[in-house]
C-alpha cells in the first residue's frame, strides 16, 4: 500500500498594496523550507555514513526523521481522506499508530536503496499561503540510476515550525497516490474504516521481502 518510490511549482497572486510585506513574508517561508529540507537531507547522510545495516538502528532513525521534520498528525488524516470524519476516537488512534509502523516498515526494508544517492537542490517557491514547494535532484553517483527530480511540500503554518507534507517523486505525489488507495479499501468495503485498519495490521504482517 505505501509505495516504495520516495518523498509543481506555483505562485501566489498578490495585492499590489500588500506586495513588499507578502515579498519578505514568502522569502522568510521558503528559506525555513529550505533549511529544513537542508538538516532533513545531513541527518540522513550521517546517519547512513555510520550504518551499519541493523534494522533496529534504521528503524529508530527514520522514526526519528519522521517525527522531527514531518507532520504526521496531518498525513495521517489526509490519507485517509473522506473516511477519516467517519473513523471513532480509537478507530483513528490505531489507525495512525498502524499508518505509521506501515511507512517505517516500508522505508526500512527499501532503506539500502538510499546508499550512493546524492542531492542536489533546487528550486524553490511559494504555493499558497501555508505550503512551500522545495525542489531537489537525486543523482546515484555509481551510475546505476537515472536522476530522481523530487519536490518536497513543506508546510509552513504561522506561528509553527516547517513540516514536511507530501512527497513528489517525477510530479507524483506520494500522499495523494496512498490517500487514493486507502480510499478504494474503505469504498470497497461499504464504508467501513475498519477494513483500512485491517489492510494495514496485515501489510504489517507480510513478509519482510513484499513491497
Amino acid at each position: 500500500m505505501v509505495r516504495r518510490r520516495f518523498l509543481a511549482i506555483a505562485f501566489a497572486c498578490l495585492a499590489f498594496a500588500t506586495l513588499p510585506a507578502n515579498i519578505a513574508s514568502a522569502d522568510d517561508r521558503q528559506a525555513a523550507a529550505g533549511e529544513l529540507i537542508d538538516r532533513m537531507i545531513a541527518d540522513l547522510q550521517a546517519f547512513l555514513a555510520t550504518d551499519t545495516g541493523d534494522v533496529a538502528s534504521r528503524s529508530a532513525e527514520i522514526d526519528r526523521v519522521l517525527s522531527a521534520y514531518f507532520d504526521m498528525d496531518t498525513i495521517t488524516r489526509f490519507s485517509a481522506g473522506q473516511y477519516w470524519r467517519a473513523a471513532n476516537a480509537d478507530q483513528r488512534a490505531e489507525y495512525g499508530t498502524l499508518f505509521r509502523e506501515v511507512l517505517c516498515g516500508t522505508i526500512v526494508r527499501n532503506f539500502d536503496q538510499l546508499n550512493g544517492l546524492e542531492y542536489s537542490p533546487g528550486m524553490t517557491s511559494t504555493k499558497g499561503d501555508k505550503f512551500v514547494i522545495v525542489g531537489g535532484t537525486f543523482t546515484d553517483t555509481n551510475g546505476g540510476r537515472p536522476p530522481v527530480a523530487v519536490n518536497w511540500r513543506v508546510l509552513t503554518r504561522e506561528g509553527q515550525p516547517p513540516r514536511v507534507f507530501d512527497i513528489e517523486i517525477e510530479n507524483l505525489s506520494l500522499l495523494v497516490t496512498q490517500k487514493q488507495e486507502n480510499v478504494a479499501v474503505v469504498r470497497k468495503n461499504k464504508g467501513q474504516f475498519i477494513a483500512l485498519i485491517e489492510a494495514m495490521q496485515a501489510r504489517l504482517e507480510a513478509p519482510l521481502h513484499s513491497n
